[in-house]
């Protein structure tokens, strides 16, 4: 029989090769093994997360667009109403007969006086309202300090 010489340096070189070998097999199951699952809680929170900072970037790019818009419509519409209105009074005050006139200036300046009696007298029973009442609790509560 013969025998073979062992080459230490060929034992150390399958040694190595061992542990290599070991050492990539446990690195592999490690990254084989199954992570914990992130609950679906977690799942939905990012995706809500996600959602509204694309809401908010949109919100952001179509704010100036409103604004502007906004401006627009508010242009226009003092633009049409202050036309219409001027346009009418002028052609009113243009068409319309002197009797006419007169009387409607007449017809204003007595509606406004009488607005105005109606303010100064509305006042007055709002000033005499808390005289009024406190002359009513004051005989009440001097009859329940006694």
């Amino acid at each position: 029989m013969t025998r073979i010489m062992e080459n230490p340096a060929n034992s150390q070189s399958q040694h190595s090769d061992s542990d290599r070998v070991a050492d990539e097999t446990a690195s592999a199951q490690a990254e084989s093994q199954p992570q914990p699952e992130r609950p679906a809680f977690d799942a939905l929170l990012d995706a809500l997360r996600r959602g509204a900072e694309d809401a908010r970037t949109a919100a952001e790019k179509a704010i100036p667009k409103v604004k502007s818009a906004a401006a627009d419509a508010v242009y226009w519409a003092a633009y049409g109403v202050s036309y219409a209105a001027v346009f009418q009074w002028t052609l009113a005050k243009g068409l319309t007969p002197e009797s006419l006139k007169s009387g409607c200036h007449d017809g204003i300046k007595a509606a406004e006086e009488a607005g105005e009696k109606w303010i100064v007298k509305l006042k007055r029973r709002k000033e005499n309202a808390p005289a009024a009442s406190s002359d009513q609790t004051g005989p009440s509560t001097e009859v329940g300090a006694a």
